[in-house]
């Protein structure tokens, strides 16, 4: 995890401090993170299918700082992950020595491509949510 993704983060990247966007209180970065909870909700309780992956996309009834993917099985995409990736263009597994790898995720799993189909389903890298988060983190 690059532990400098955001000015806001203060942390090592070990848990608990690599769950710091659950609790952060910028608004823009909850406004995207609800645009991506509105695109898992989408479909009307069906998956989201995340071209050119295999991948679909769920909400999490149980969790909003959590959707759920699922290609043969299920997982959650944390909304740190999401917004770490939104940051650096990264979200790569990571092994437990290699949480300090600034391309891995804050959870260390993997969520590339994921992420990306997301971003592209949200209308990319340039829409003003984004560009709002972007200028948050980086202070």
């Amino acid at each position: 995890m690059d532990t400098n993704f955001c000015r806001r983060y203060i942390g090592d990247g070990t848990p608990p401090s690599n769950r710091c966007c659950r609790t952060c209180p910028e608004a823009a970065c909850d406004r995207l993170w609800r645009r991506v909870l509105d695109l898992a909700e989408s479909n009307g309780g069906d998956p989201v299918p995340l071209p050119p992956t295999r991948a679909v996309l769920f909400p999490n009834p149980k969790n909003p700082d959590f959707v759920r993917l699922q290609v043969n099985c299920r997982w959650g995409l944390p909304k740190e992950d999401f917004l770490h990736y939104v940051a650096t263009g990264h979200a790569k597994m990571g092994r437990r020595g290699q949480r300090s790898d600034p391309r891995a995720s804050p959870s260390c799993t993997r969520q590339e491509p994921y992420v990306q189909a997301i971003v592209e389903l949200l209308g990319g890298m340039e829409i003003p949510e984004i560009r709002a988060v972007r200028e948050v983190q980086g202070g």
